[in-house]
């Protein structure tokens, strides 16, 4: 999936797992400047995404503002249609995305 081997070679050339990812992995929200924006942050996350590393770091990051994430159907990217091989399930999707933002108005 996403182009990297099934098997594990015992390897870690790989970009995602580099130092040039350190600034995705090493990134540490300011908790304070997001808790005090005046605007609504909504921390959000695919229900098949939970265990992957963009699920857990947005379960701990709504857990750092005291909230729980808001849980979209599918996964990374449930919006797309499998146009790209990846189908996730834009339907529902659309529907998660119109209550999140019905709720802020």
């Amino acid at each position: 999936m996403f182009g990297m081997p099934a098997d594990d070679d015992g390897t870690r050339d790989d970009p995602l797992l580099s130092d040039r990812s350190w600034a995705v992995s090493g990134y540490r929200p300011d908790v304070a400047a997001l808790t005090a924006a005046r605007t609504r942050v909504v921390i959000a996350v695919g229900e098949e995404s939970l265990d992957v590393f963009t699920g857990r770091t947005s379960v701990a990051t709504a857990a750092l503002l005291g909230r729980r994430p808001t849980i979209f159907p599918s996964h990374h990217g449930g919006f797309l249609g499998g146009e790209h091989g990846y189908a996730g399930q834009p339907e529902a999707f659309a529907r998660k995305l119109r209550e999140v933002l019905d709720a802020a108005g």
